[in-house]
């Protein structure tokens, strides 16, 4: 079963999430806080973090980099989508920048959220195979 870490300071987003992953067949883990994303990713092993861009304390953007800066043997590699209510561009930008597998835009619908979960979770062919 595909397990998804979904990480926003907003409960009601986070239950929101929840409720829509679950039905499409996943297993959703939330935290609330860019603190302890590392730990959280480390203990859950999840297959995709569902990251709010903009938190209180630490954002998710400077979360992400702080987890990606801890030395690979720590084990933390799971793919990131950013989730925001950010214009498109910007939030398309910031997904490139910080190396993510996708983003999405809040608010999503259902399916919208359910297709870019998907999306992020496929397998990136190799430019040229």
């Amino acid at each position: 079963m595909t397990t998804v870490l979904v990480v926003d300071d907003d409960e009601l987003v986070g239950e929101m999430m929840r409720a829509v992953l679950e039905r499409a067949g996943m297993r959703v883990i939330l935290h609330h806080s860019g603190f302890g994303l590392a730990i959280a990713v480390r203990e859950h092993r999840p297959d995709l973090v569902v990251l709010d861009v903009n938190m209180p304390g630490l954002s998710g953007i400077h979360a992400v980099r702080a987890m990606r800066a801890l030395d690979p043997s720590y084990g933390i590699d799971a793919p990131v989508l950013l989730h925001s209510g950010m214009a498109g561009e910007a939030l398309e930008e910031l997904a490139r920048e910080i190396g993510a597998a996708g983003c999405l835009r809040k608010p999503a619908r259902a399916a919208e959220t359910v297709a870019a979960v998907r999306r992020a979770l496929e397998p990136k062919v190799a430019v040229g195979s």
